[in-house]
């Protein structure tokens, strides 16, 4: 149920009898600091100002052309145009009584589109750091979101597994003889033999000589080479699993397609860029220049897509990639979890991309790019050495400091209940702090914060969740069987009611510009009402039975409420703390 979409398409449809031009829209606005009063309609004032006519007139001739008896109960215009609504509550009753009774809160599903999300993306043969929790935690909770909304969601994982680098690794291995043991060797390791193999490549000319060779026969296909290359690239994968699993976060083997993949197609798009007069050749090197973007002299931009010695760039694979996804996967809607220091890097990739017609002119890729995460002194967050810190690390601290926290609320529980509690609450943190910042921003990563049981923290939200299980288990009554009536009676539960018809609302509005954090927020101030209803109204001190028992049912709506809307972020409940 989307209160806001439905009192838009009848103040809308009234806007069309009063002859108001079709492309004024209606504004509308809940409100939450009224105790009578639940949305408002804006814009009246400018309209009639345009219109020249009389804002308070035109506000009652919308009123008096809407359709809007059945859902509000009273409508009223105050000084100088402004319409305000009171939601009728037999009618708010009705589709409370729809949400409980449906597993998805009789939330409507979307015209499906078919949605590539790029996220996560790391690098093989490298541990995963703090750098790609953004992408992969707040990539994976908009597609959660959009495929509960209906929509056919393509997660895409474009892995770093190509390129030079894995031509100066496999050189390394075979001079350290270490390829007959590569196989049960650990991420971390093989990291370490990068490193030093980068430094051979930027210090010693044989080195350097054989790296190229070994590119050479990777690219061409040579058994020996490609099976050590599928090696390297296993362990990176298999290591990564058991971060993502342990994040919670929905990506799976299936949904890699890395930089590989793509390296077949790229000698056909550069002759074909060349063909078309896009690209040129200047100094061996392929290069597109985009009037669109200036370089530091003001001239316009060189994008370098083949160099001199033949060898591809990473913006050739991600044309490449741009372009299979467009047209191969037929994607609605292409969507980039990425840094905010790439956006340029993605411009000029679609700028390309338009001109060289792979992707259509109308056609919208949306970078969503994200903030930096930061230490308390405001730079990023990092060792004290300067170190990126591994994801493992993280992710282990988490749950040791959640552990703490159960134990101190809680010491009574002990062995596999505590650390099954721990690694709901410490990863639910960790994801929750991040996601509940607007993915734009840097934002200050802190430990005491991020595991509080007050606050906007994924710990409240559970303890809330928590509380209402409590409410049925200590009276031995099943949330999921109640079969009386919602009945909402004072302020405080009928803005609750409006409260929870409108996650639907802030649903779509998430899942249209990725923004996981208004999510959160919408759970923290529905998580705060219950709070404050249930001290005002302690459900069983009540002695009406139908009060109480529609209480009961609204609480239980809000415990689902909470459930789902935390599962769409990737993140669990726990029955009891």
């Amino acid at each position: 149920m989307n209160i806001q979409k439905l009192l838009q398409k009848k103040i809308k449809q009234s806007f069309l009898k009063n002859k108001i031009p079709k492309h004024f829209n209606p504004i509308i606005q809940c409100v939450t600091n009224k105790p009578n009063i639940h949305y408002q309609i804006n814009g009246i004032i400018q309209i009639a100002n345009i219109l020249k006519k009389n804002p308070s007139e035109l506000a009652k001739n919308i009123i008096n052309m809407s359709e809007l008896n059945q859902l509000c109960s009273k409508i009223t215009v105050t000084y100088p145009g402004f319409i305000n609504l009171t939601l009728n509550v037999q009618w708010i009753q009705k589709k409370l009584e729809k949400s409980y009774t449906c597993f998805r809160l009789n939330i409507s599903y979307t015209n499906p589109k078919t949605v590539v999300i790029d996220y996560s993306s790391p690098n093989v043969a490298k541990e995963m750091h703090v750098g790609h929790l953004r992408s992969t935690i707040i990539g994976d909770a908009t597609a959660r979101i959009l495929e509960f909304l209906g929509n056919k969601v393509i997660r895409a994982n474009h892995i770093g597994d190509w390129g030079i680098q894995f031509g100066m690794l496999i050189t390394y291995l075979q001079n350290k003889k270490k390829i007959n043991i590569l196989e049960n060797m650990p991420l971390k390791k093989l990291e370490i033999y990068y490193k030093k193999a980068k430094l051979k490549f930027d210090k010693e000319k044989n080195f350097l000589q054989k790296t190229k060779k070994n590119v050479v026969l990777l690219q061409s296909g040579d058994l020996h080479v490609t099976k050590i290359w599928k090696k390297l690239v296993n362990i990176t994968i298999k290591e990564n699993q058991l971060i993502y699993d342990q994040l919670g976060v929905s990506l799976k083997k299936k949904h890699i397609l890395g930089e590989s993949f793509y390296s077949k197609l790229l000698p056909s798009i550069i002759n074909d860029l060349l063909k078309q007069k896009i690209a040129v050749i200047k100094k061996g090197s392929v290069i597109v220049f985009l009037k669109e973007l200036k370089n530091k002299l003001g001239d316009d931009m060189g994008v370098i897509i083949q160099k001199s010695d033949g060898a591809f760039l990473y913006i050739s694979t991600d044309i490449a990639c741009l372009k299979y996804r467009f047209n191969d996967l037929k994607a609605d809607r292409i969507i980039y979890y990425v840094d905010s220091r790439q956006q340029q890097h993605f411009q000029q990739i679609e700028i390309i991309c338009r001109k060289s017609g792979y992707i259509a002119n109308n056609f919208k890729i949306e970078h969503h790019i994200f903030g930096m995460m930061l230490s308390n002194d405001n730079k990023p967050f990092k060792t004290r050495s300067g170190k990126n810190i591994k994801l493992t690390k993280l992710i282990h601290e988490s749950i040791e400091r959640a552990k703490e926290i159960i134990k101190q609320k809680n010491p009574g529980l002990l062995g596999e209940k505590l650390n099954k509690i721990a690694h709901v609450i410490g990863i639910g943190s960790l994801k929750y702090a991040d996601l509940s910042k607007n993915r734009k921003m840097n934002y200050v990563f802190n430990w005491d914060n991020m595991l509080r049981f007050e606050g906007n923290t994924a710990l409240y939200i559970q303890y809330a969740y928590t509380r209402i299980l409590s409410i049925f288990k200590k009276n031995k009554i099943s949330q999921f069987n109640l079969k009386n009536n919602i009945i909402l009676l004072e302020n405080q539960e009928i803005k609750l009611g409006i409260q929870l018809l409108q996650f639907e609302e802030i649903l779509y509005s998430a899942a249209k510009k990725g923004v996981p954090h208004i999510i959160c927020s919408y759970l923290y101030r529905l998580s705060v009402s219950f709070s404050h209803f249930y001290e005002k109204y302690p459900i069983f001190l009540e002695n009406k039975i139908h009060i109480k028992y529609s209480r009961l049912k609204l609480s239980a709506l809000i415990a689902k409420t909470i459930k789902i809307g935390l599962s769409l972020l990737g993140i669990k409940t726990v029955d009891y703390m």
